[in-house]
């Protein structure tokens, strides 16, 4: 599956990722936390010329450094802590051993977009000013000499804390203080962790190898990709720091409105540290709105162009029609192919494996659940023993999941043995999934997972995310993304055990 990933294509790949919607919640967070330094340090230059003149030439890259730093701790998060832990784990402890401490890792990492959407609250109301308004109220206005020597540790604190926050306004801003860059990684880190992606194909394909490698050389080959789609991404993340360095100038001249700069940053802030400590940050993709589809297919037939899997002049036919909508069509003009690597149907009765070790990595039993479907009915994953299933996660703001919807429909009214239960995921607005589905006209199960429980308990990190589960319960596949059109009904029919066309 990589061999038909180039390094230039995971690259261009991750670039063209900046304009979907689905990396919606990381920009304007971003946008806003460099907003608030660049606010800042320009409040500072803004001081008499001969002391903002010096300062200016020290710091006159320390808002695209903040942005590398930020970019550094997205990567390592989204590289480190991502897919690739259970694949690498995987090959030196054990299949069911990494199920166990990568569960352990997905609840890390849960935790640390929690504490760092209070760090980001707390950044908020600094920016605003009010951090320091309250700790000079209590320094100089409560009488901490009526609790004797406790009044005076506290006093002494909090007086230490308003030095280390206002006293020396330049060591904030000076990028020699480490503090501050370690500080713009730790939010890169924060904002990773809070981040459910939406997951293209490209994406998927790294991600889907990463999981399911079985030799350190595949797994290794796995990370390199992810990182550099992940460079890619980060490329105009640096490019907007850039941008945002460059209107220091404008903020100087708009001193008289500085402190409503500050006050907008600050109140935007603490909205995004609501939405990481809510662990739904996905909030902000719905402010794409129309333009997820166009976002979505032009990065997707852009890449796909390439690829070589569409001509150059196919380009706007893509466009036009969408994505998936211009692969299944071509799909439909060739005979369908056989993958070599797919495996085997198992025939086994779930009886004959009642003693499988449960759990969500490949060749496990899939751990039963139970949710209600769209129309009130409910159902338990065990009830689907007996047919091969198709478990899809998504959500109505994800352009991929539009994507592949229509083919899991068409999958599930051709074969008989074969069931599709998609659950509704990391869902804002529960009315706008009913449209969706009513909008592609979707008749098979529809599945309901308010509060993320599903979710966890099989680690979905990023839309859409699918597990082939065989006749016996038994996981045989996990794939990340939009699945493959073009390949993937010959994969269920290998899987159901039907030969020949």
């Amino acid at each position: 599956m990589l061999s038909d990933i180039s390094i230039g294509i995971a690259f261009i790949a991750g670039l063209l990722s900046f304009i979907s919607p689905c990396v919606l919640p990381l920009i304007p967070a971003y946008i806003g936390y460099l907003t608030a330094r660049a606010s800042g340090q320009a409040s500072v230059e803004a001081q008499p010329r001969e002391a903002a003149l010096s300062l200016s030439r020290a710091n006159r890259l320390i808002v695209f450094l903040h942005g590398v730093a930020f970019v550094l701790g997205f990567t390592l998060i989204f590289v480190g802590l991502g897919m690739l832990i259970s694949g690498g784990l995987r090959l030196v402890v054990g299949q069911e051993a990494a199920a166990v401490v990568s569960g352990g890792a997905r609840d890390l990492q849960t935790l640390l977009a929690q504490v760092g959407g209070v760090i980001v609250i707390v950044f908020g109301l600094h920016v605003m000013g009010v951090t320091g308004w309250l700790l000079q109220r209590l320094v100089y206005d409560v009488n901490w000499a009526s609790l004797g020597g406790l009044g005076a540790v506290l006093r002494g604190f909090f007086e230490r804390l308003l030095g280390g926050l206002y006293a020396d306004t330049r060591r904030q801003v000076d990028p020699r203080n480490p503090y501050g860059f370690l500080g713009s990684a730790l939010m890169g880190m924060v904002f990773a962790a809070g981040w459910s992606p939406c997951i293209g194909p490209i994406l998927g394909a790294i991600l889907t190898v990463s999981v399911s490698a079985t030799s350190s050389s595949e797994w290794w080959a796995a990370g390199g990709m992810l990182l550099v789609y992940s460079l890619g991404l980060g490329a105009p993340f640096l490019l907007a720091a850039i941008a945002i360095d460059q209107m220091r100038g404008l903020m100087r001249r708009l001193q008289k409105r500085m402190r409503l700069i500050e006050a907008i940053s600050g109140i935007f802030l603490i909205l995004v540290g609501y939405l990481l400590l809510s662990g739904e940050l996905a909030r902000l993709a719905n402010v794409g709105g129309g333009i997820a589809d166009f976002t979505y297919n032009l990065q997707e037939c852009t890449v796909s162009a390439f690829r070589g899997e569409i001509a150059w002049s196919e380009h706007g036919a893509c466009m036009g029609i969408g994505h998936g909508a211009f692969l299944r069509q071509k799909a439909l003009e060739k005979p369908t192919e056989s993958a070599s690597d797919l495996p085997e149907s198992s025939e086994a009765a779930p009886e004959a494996l009642i003693d499988r070790a449960i759990g969500t990595e490949i060749g496990l039993k899939a751990p039963n659940f139970s949710t209600t479907l769209f129309d009130g009915t409910p159902l338990e994953l065990r009830q689907l023993e007996g047919k091969l299933v198709i478990l899809n996660f998504w959500a109505s703001y994800c352009a991929p999941c539009r994507d592949e919807m229509p083919f899991f429909q068409t999958l599930s009214e051709k074969y008989a043995d074969l069931t599709v239960l998609a659950i509704n995921t990391v869902e804002i607005n529960p009315q706008a999934a009913r449209q969706f589905a009513a909008d592609l006209a979707l008749r098979f199960p529809l599945g309901t997972d308010a509060d993320n429980r599903i979710g966890r308990q099989f680690g979905v990190q990023g839309l859409p995310t699918t597990y082939i589960i065989g006749r016996d319960g038994v996981i045989l596949k996990r794939l990340y993304g939009a699945v493959n059109f073009a390949t993937f009904e010959a994969d269920v029919r290998t899987w159901l055990g039907i030969s020949g066309e």
